[in-house]
Parts: C-alpha cells; sequence; structure tokens
C-alpha cells in the first residue's frame, strides 16, 4: 500500500471536509470567483515562435542581424491583390495601400513595391523585348483612336473615328473599339458603370497579375493584440472598398500566419471542449448511472478549470497555442481522480456503510493513496518540459502540472464536500462485461502472450525507428486558413514569401550557382530592379515615339461637346450603320445606340465619360512612358532603395524556392542545398529548421525526466522495484507502437505533437498505480477484477480517449496532431493496463486464489 502516513493524513482531511460541507464549499465558491474574474482579466495568448522558443545559436544571430539591418521586412503582413484584368488589379492596390496610409494608427511601413508610379512609368523598360514588341505592335493599332482622343478628348471624336470606319476602311483594332463601345453603352442603360479600362487593351497578359503590399503594424500592444488588430482592420478594409468581382484580396505573412493560428487554436479549444463535455456526459451517463455523481464530477471540472486557468495567468502569465490545449486536456485527465474516487465511494456504499462520512473516509483510505501519487506523477509527467529550451512546451509544462495538483486537491476536497451535502448515493454494480474470464484466459496463457508482446514490441521498434520529425511551423497551421491559401498561391506562382531565405552581402554577387539549384526558383538581388538591355528597348521606344507622334503632340484640341454636339454625333453614327451594315455586324451596337438616343441626354454624358476618362489618362501615361531615360540602381525610389540596401550598406538578396515547402523534406532540402553555398543564408524557414533541434533535444531531456521522475516516485512510494517495473512496462510499451502507429499512419512527429510522447508516462502511470495499488490491497488478481478499480480505469480511460478525440477534430493543426497521437495512446494504455498488466502481476508474483 502507498505510504500509511499520506493516507492517514488524507482521510483525516477529508473526514474535516465532510463534517464542514456547507462552509467548505461556500469557501472554495468564493475563491472560484475570485479566480474566474482574474483568469479573464489577466487572458493572454502568444503565438510568436521566438518567445516559445530559447535560441542563441549561429543561426540565430545571423537572423537578429538580418531584422537589424531590413527591421521593416520582418514581422509584417501581406496583402496580396490578384486578378486578370492589370486596371482592376493596380486601381485595387492603389485604393487599398490610399486605406492603409490613411491609418497610421495601425500601419507603419506600407509598401505596394511594383504599383509606385516610377514602375509604371518605365514600365516598358521592363518588359522583355518579346513583350515590348508586342505591346509596341498594339499600340500601332490603336494609334488612330489615340490620335483622335488627343485631338478630341470627348465621345465626339470616337463616334466620328467608328462612323468613319464602317463607311470606309476600317482601322486596326476596329472591333476592338465597336465591342468597347457597346459594352459601355449596355451599361450605361442598364444602369452599370460603363468606364472602359482601356489599360487592359494595352497591357495583356494570359497569367494572373499579382500586386503585393507590405506592412507592419503600428500598435503599442502586445505582439499577440497587434497582430488581431491588424487583422481586424484589414478585413474592415476589404469589406470598405467593395473591390470588383474581379479582383481577389487575400492576406498572408507572419503576421496574418500568426493571427490564425491563434484563432485556430482557440476555435479547436472552443469546439472539443464542447465535444469532450459531450462525450463525457455519455460516458458517465453509461458507465456510473447516477446523477450526483455526474453532478460533483462535472462542477470539479469547471472549478478545476477556472482554478488552472487563473493559476496560468498568475505564473506563467499567457497562454500559447500549444498550452492552451491543456484547457481541453483537463476534463479527460482530471475525471481520472473523479471516477476513481466517485466509483469507489459508491463501492464502499454498496458494502453498506450507512455514513456518508465513514464511507468517504473508507473511500480514501482504499484509492487515496494512489490518487495523491497519480497527481504527483503526472505532474511530473508534464513538469519534463519546464527545464527544456522549449519555452511553448514548458509553459505547458507548468500549467499542466499546476492543474493536475488542484484537480488532486479538488478530489479530497470539492468531491466530499459535495457528497456530504447530498447525502449517500443509490446502491448500484456494473462490471465489466467478460473482463475477468478474458484476464483469466490471458494468465493461463501467459508464456505465449509474453512472447507475442515481446515480437510485436520488436517490430514496432523497427517501424518506429523510422519515425522523422516535421519541424516545419505550417505543419500546425490551419490549411484551410486564408493565410495559407494565400501564402500556397505565392509559392506556386514564384512569389517572395516568408518562407524565402535573405542573403546579405557587402557587394554585388554572382546568383548563378545559386539559380543552377535544383531546389531554387530564382534569385532576386537589388540589380534585378533595374531592367536588362535598356538600349535595344529605347530604341523601340523611340520608333513608338515616331509612330506616335500624332497622338503624343497633337496639332489641335478641340473644346469638349455639348450634349447637343453628343447627340448629333450619335445620330451620325446611327445613320452610318443603317446605311452600310448591310450583314448586321453592328446591330448590337445600333440597339444601344437606340436607347441612348430616346433617353436623356445626360446619358450621354454619362457615356462619354465613362469611355474617354480612362482612355486619357493612359494616353498621358504612354507620354511619359515612351519618353524616358536608362537608369541605374542610383536612379530607383528611396522607398524601394531603403528595402534592398541597409543604412550600413548591406545588400539584400531573396532566395526563392522551387516546391512548396510546407513538407519538411522540401523545406530542409531548400535550406540546406542554399545554405551549403551562402552558409549565411537565413529566413524564417532557418529559425524554424535551427528550432527543430531544439525541440527534438527538449523532447529527449522532458522524456528522460519523466521517466527518471516518475520511476524514483514509484520506488519511493512502493518500495519496490519489482511493481516499479511492472508498471513502467506498459508505458514503454506504448511509447513504442505509438511511434509505429505514426509511422504507418504517416503522421510524423511535429512541434506540438512531440509532447506526447513524455506525456504518456505522466498519464499512462495513472491506471498502473491504481491497479497495482488495488491489486495489493485485494491481495490477487481475481479479487482485483470484482473491485470498482477496472470499471474506474474503464472509464476514467474512455473519458480520456473521448477528451482527446475531440482534440482530434480542432482546425488547428498542431492541436489535431496532439489529439490524435494521444488517442492512439491513451487507447494502448488501457489495453496494456487492463489486459497486461495482471498477466505480468500473475508472471511475476504468487497468486493466491
Amino acid at each position: 500500500m502507498v505510504e500509511r502516513w499520506l493516507i492517514s493524513g488524507l482521510t483525516r482531511w477529508v473526514a474535516f471536509v465532510a463534517r464542514h460541507g456547507w462552509a467548505v464549499l461556500s469557501v472554495l465558491g468564493v475563491v472560484t470567483a475570485v479566480l474566474a474574474w482574474v483568469a479573464v482579466d489577466r487572458f493572454r495568448m502568444n503565438s510568436n515562435l521566438s518567445d516559445l522558443i530559447l535560441q542563441d545559436a549561429p543561426w540565430r544571430v545571423d537572423f537578429d542581424r538580418y531584422e537589424a539591418e531590413f527591421p521593416d521586412l520582418v514581422k509584417t503582413a501581406v496583402v496580396v491583390v490578384s486578378g486578370n484584368e492589370f486596371k482592376q488589379v493596380e486601381d485595387a492596390t492603389s485604393a487599398f495601400e490610399a486605406a492603409l496610409k490613411s491609418r497610421p494608427e495601425h500601419f507603419r511601413a506600407v509598401y505596394a513595391g511594383r504599383n509606385h508610379r516610377f514602375f509604371r512609368d518605365h514600365a516598358l523598360l521592363y518588359l522583355d523585348e518579346d513583350d515590348l514588341d508586342d505591346m509596341a505592335d498594339r499600340l500601332a493599332e490603336a494609334q488612330p483612336m489615340l490620335t483622335v482622343v488627343a485631338e478630341d478628348p470627348s465621345l465626339r471624336g470616337i463616334l466620328d473615328l467608328v462612323a468613319d470606319g464602317i463607311a470606309n476602311e476600317p482601322p486596326a483594332g476596329f472591333d476592338t473599339i465597336v465591342r468597347l463601345l457597346t459594352e459601355s453603352a449596355e451599361a450605361v442603360l442598364a444602369g452599370r458603370d460603363p468606364t472602359v479600362l482601356w489599360t487592359n487593351e494595352f497591357f495583356t497578359s494570359d497569367d494572373t497579375i499579382f500586386q503585393l503590399i507590405l506592412l507592419k503594424s503600428n500598435s503599442r500592444s502586445g505582439e499577440t493584440v497587434a497582430n488581431a488588430e491588424v487583422m481586424a482592420e484589414l478585413r474592415l478594409i476589404i469589406d470598405e472598398l467593395a473591390l470588383p468581382d474581379e479582383v481577389r484580396v487575400g492576406v498572408t505573412g507572419e503576421v496574418a500566419l500568426a493571427h490564425e493560428e491563434i484563432e485556430a487554436a482557440i476555435a479547436g479549444v472552443r469546439i472539443a471542449g464542447w465535444l469532450a463535455v459531450v462525450l463525457l456526459a455519455v460516458v458517465l451517463i453509461v458507465g456510473v448511472r447516477s446523477a450526483k455523481i455526474i453532478v460533483a464530477t462535472f462542477t470539479m471540472l469547471i472549478v478545476g478549470t477556472v482554478w488552472t486557468s487563473a493559476y496560468a495567468m498568475l505564473t506563467v502569465g499567457e497562454y500559447n497555442t500549444l498550452s492552451i490545449v491543456f484547457l481541453v486536456m483537463f476534463f479527460g485527465l482530471s475525471v481520472d481522480f473523479a471516477i476513481h474516487f466517485s466509483l469507489r465511494y459508491q463501492e464502499a456504499v454498496n458494502a453498506g456503510t450507512d455514513s456518508v462520512v465513514d464511507a468517504l473516509a473508507s473511500t480514501t483510505f482504499s484509492v487515496g493513496g494512489a490518487i495523491a501519487v497519480c497527481s504527483v506523477t503526472t505532474a511530473l509527467g508534464f513538469l519534463g518540459f519546464w527545464p527544456t529550451d522549449y519555452a511553448g512546451l514548458a509553459d505547458l509544462g507548468v500549467i499542466s502540472a499546476g492543474g493536475m495538483l488542484i484537480a488532486g486537491f479538488l478530489t479530497f476536497t470539492l468531491l466530499p464536500a459535495f457528497y456530504s451535502i447530498c447525502g449517500p448515493i443509490r446502491h448500484h454494480v456494473m462490471d465489466i462485461p467478460s473482463s475477468e474470464r478474458l484476464v483469466n484466459w490471458l494468465i493461463q496463457r501467459r508464456g505465449i502472450v509474453m512472447g507475442l508482446i515481446v515480437t510485436l514490441a520488436v517490430a514496432a521498434g523497427l517501424v518506429a525507428s523510422q519515425s522523422r520529425f516535421d519541424y516545419s511551423v505550417l505543419a500546425l497551421k490551419d490549411p484551410d486558413a486564408g493565410s495559407m491559401r494565400t501564402l500556397r498561391l505565392l509559392q506556386e506562382e514564384g512569389l517572395a514569401t516568408d518562407y524565402a531565405l535573405a542573403i546579405l552581402t557587402d557587394e554585388h554577387f554572382d546568383t548563378a550557382p545559386l539559380e543552377a539549384l535544383t531546389v531554387v526558383d530564382s534569385v532576386i538581388s537589388p540589380w534585378d530592379f533595374v531592367p536588362q538591355d535598356q538600349d535595344a528597348k529605347l530604341f523601340v521606344l523611340e520608333d513608338l515615339q515616331q509612330l506616335l507622334e500624332s497622338a503624343l503632340e497633337p496639332l489641335r484640341t478641340l473644346d469638349m461637346p455639348t450634349p447637343s454636339a453628343l447627340a448629333a454625333s450619335v445620330a451620325n453614327l446611327q445613320a452610318t450603320i443603317d446605311e452600310h451594315d448591310e450583314a448586321g455586324r453592328f446591330r448590337a451596337l445600333r440597339t444601344a445606340l437606340d436607347g441612348l438616343a430616346t433617353g436623356s441626354p445626360q446619358r450621354l454624358v454619362i457615356w462619354q465619360r465613362g469611355i474617354v476618362s480612362n482612355l486619357v489618362d493612359e494616353l498621358e501615361w504612354l507620354r511619359r512612358a515612351v519618353d524616358v531615360e536608362p537608369f541605374g540602381f542610383e536612379d530607383l525610389p528611396v522607398e524601394v532603395t531603403e528595402r534592398l540596401v541597409s543604412d550600413s550598406g548591406r545588400y539584400l538578396s531573396i532566395v526563392l524556392p522551387a516546391e512548396d515547402v510546407a513538407p519538411v523534406a522540401a523545406l530542409s532540402r531548400f535550406i540546406e542545398s542554399v545554405r551549403s553555398l551562402s552558409p549565411f543564408a537565413t529566413g524564417r524557414p532557418v529559425i524554424e529548421w535551427g528550432v527543430g533541434r531544439i525541440v527534438i533535444e527538449s523532447f529527449q531531456q522532458a522524456l528522460a525526466f519523466a521517466a527518471l521522475s516518475i520511476g524514483v516516485v514509484l520506488l519511493i512510494v512502493f518500495h519496490s522495484l519489482r511493481f516499479t517495473a511492472l508498471i513502467l512496462i506498459p508505458l514503454a510499451l506504448a511509447v513504442l507502437f505509438t511511434l509505429a502507429a505514426g509511422v504507418w499512419f504517416d503522421s510524423p512527429l511535429n512541434m506540438a505533437n512531440i509532447l506526447v510522447l513524455p506525456l504518456i508516462f505522466g498519464l499512462g502511470v495513472d491506471n498502473g498505480i491504481h491497479v497495482v495499488d488495488r491489486y495489493r490491497g485485494e491481495g490477487g488478481v481475481a479479487n482485483l477484477m470484482h473491485s470498482s478499480t477496472p470499471r474506474a480505469v474503464l472509464l476514467s480511460t474512455l473519458t480520456t480517449v473521448g477528451t482527446f478525440t475531440a482534440l482530434s477534430l480542432s482546425p488547428h493543426a498542431g492541436t489535431a496532431s496532439i489529439g490524435l497521437l494521444l488517442t492512439v495512446a491513451v487507447s494502448l494504455l488501457l489495453l496494456f493496463t487492463v489486459f497486461l498488466l495482471p498477466v505480468l502481476l500473475s508472471f511475476f508474483l504468487s497468486e493466491q486464489t
């Protein structure tokens, strides 16, 4: 039995609580109310990777140097504006950029890059030579219309041009002009925006057009709150701008990824919490069938959750995306204590103990020591994370260890007080069906059973040796979150993301060796912002200037027409169509003209604005675009160069991956290949790569600490190396088979679920302690199987499995992976504890029958 002094002290405490039930519950109620206020008032979440891992390695120094040189490129949000039409994307980007800059209290370092006027005015120089030739051909086709607009910047000139083209030989691009005129006229009649975006006719592309806007938070709040404020404001801007359907806006970057991970983690905890409550209720109703026990258990869980949350805020000061999982885990873990205590109390009542105080004292004397030891060993299992460099798991360890001690205290305080007030519970007995027969059958064949277990363990060990660790933080995120979808889109398009690598140099360097790597899509250096082959392109622009001279430098400029003059031009075009359009080629335009001619004259003014406004703007742009001078890096706008060259004169080059780096194997290939040529290449991928090594070391430390500390406690409590070994064997087997299951189901260990393996010792040891302690108290396997312990083990394990199954449904991939792996591990623990442990007991110890 467990140390008698511990059992004696617990028994006296429970008896005291039972005699003063109302007073104890009143005190607990007041304390719970105060702690609830503390938990809510001080609640804080943190998902910053730098805060979750203690980092001081050279790779961290490289990143810190990069951040110091280019602070505006780290911890950013990236707004991605995309579409198939150049002008819509350009206008949407400009509107979004203006909205961001109008909110300096929320945003700073707003940078739209390619949307800068400098790049627009020099757009023709940035085109490839083939694309520039194609652009020149389109502008040549538009020359007659451009000349007409330059001389007569009104609808009148265009209508007269179309009428002349119908009556005589049409100019190049005539069909396009007629189509756009018709669509615009029909839009006026339908009450839609009639604006013709001539820009799209000049800048055509079969590919999706992307514009990126980078920004940083200007909030003085903590990073998590600041990220939330940024995302809320960005979503508000998207709603307010009411962008056209053709334009798509996504948000990614470190800010968005971190914030949506917190959203997924909180949503996952909420979903898993409610589902765990439902599953727990079902298990208790079916397995316990006592309203008093069920109410008492749920009351203890609610109070314990409040106390643990307050404890977390008072000690650690915040939750992270890993430690918040314990709020759900608490249900599955603390219910173990409640069920063992309550079912033993029910057993005492069934045995004829009339006095509630005596029944509670008998319960405590029987299982109180085991529950107390379990609370300590489970706490130690969690505390294994505390001394490691993985601060995220260290926080989980501190919070969880405190939570388990709180659960133990409430088991011996709240439950006795509750039962003393509610009176005796009704008699009820529910043995596990056929468990005794199955255990006896296994004991009779224990040699075969042990041989089979050893064989399976060896096989599982071979499979488990193939286990791998996925250090990528992307593996923890919801793949369907907006920030993740946008990130994958940028990677597919070969655009810079947080998962590119940065290289700092003191001078120009040859990027060819890096670009030759199969894992590299491209390398963007500062000198790539200066277009190549400028002399050849300027020669093409000189030809364009001569060709478009009549449009760029018109000999005359007419005054804007009156509404009556516009009506006359419409009538002239109608008559021309009637006279020359025998084939009905312009029937749609003729119908639209009829509608405009019979309506208000103001419609013609609206139509004119829709036709001419963008064309006049593009004509002005064209004058600037064809009349440019060659330029070098020093001529780039300062907004651009300050993101390419630091104040200390260091140049920044970006290396883009050639494949999706969400899978850790691809990310590792990318990092290791690039760093083999550029050892100081840094960025978020390198941070995760380095952190992965720390996590593995932390996991090894935690596993060793958990196994060693729990083993020491068991030796102290049971005074027996043999009993200690018997309790630890199912735990070791569960670790081995869980690793093997991860390999079989292609579910690698990651930054979150790696905590499962040390936890197996903290969680699984409870059942072993209860079984061995009850075995020693009852004097044999037969009596053990008829006691409340097997039933309590089964029910508590089922509730734990239900809790972890609920976690596996979380949208947060890290939380879901924890739930999945823990479900497998706890299920294995149930099998090994209920069926294998009695066989081990009978194999090593003499059995009294």
